[in-house]
């Protein structure tokens, strides 16, 4: 009988336990989700910053481009020769510079994409694991509901024994 208030006792502090778990995993999941926004929003600042960029590399290539071609003509030369090897030049360095930047550009925002899919998994975890402890704590609940039926069941169906024997 003592054993039936016990076990009652210690399942209720089981489920108690189990469902304030529950209660945590699914705050777990909401930061999580929150985390994974985050950086899917950053991953979408990175692709735009790259393409501004892209575009003011283009326009300084061109300033500079019109700014040698106009040099080679303020001097009196045909753009031929070295006037070309130097545009050349510089447009390459300008396609260069402006495919480095957007490789840097997709390895950020894949990085981000990355984090973001991390936190995803993360947060279905949390969640899976909330909806694991709050059936526990369910079941231990009813268990120890259970329990505590049964010893007091016992206690009136013994008697008068019962109660001396739960005083003992």
């Amino acid at each position: 009988m003592a054993g039936d208030f016990q076990t009652a006792l210690g399942d209720t502090g089981g489920a108690v336990t189990a469902l304030f778990g529950a209660s945590g995993s699914r705050a777990a999941a909401t930061s999580y989700d929150e985390a994974e926004r985050i950086a899917r929003e950053n991953a979408a600042f990175a692709r735009q910053a790259t393409r501004i960029k892209g575009m003011q590399i283009g326009r300084e290539t061109f300033k500079v481009l019109g700014q040698q071609r106009a040099e080679v003509s303020g001097a009196g030369f045909a753009e031929s020769g070295s006037a070309l090897d130097i545009l050349r030049s510089s447009a390459s360095q300008g396609a260069m510079t402006k495919a480095i930047n957007e490789e840097q550009g997709a390895i950020t925002a894949n990085a981000y994409e990355e984090q973001a899919a991390q936190f995803a998994g993360m947060a279905k975890a949390a969640r899976t694991s909330s909806s694991g402890q709050g059936i526990g704590g369910l079941l231990q609940a009813g268990g120890a509901g259970y329990s505590l039926y049964s010893g007091i069941s016992s206690l009136f169906a013994g008697g008068g024994g019962a109660a001396a024997a739960l005083a003992v």
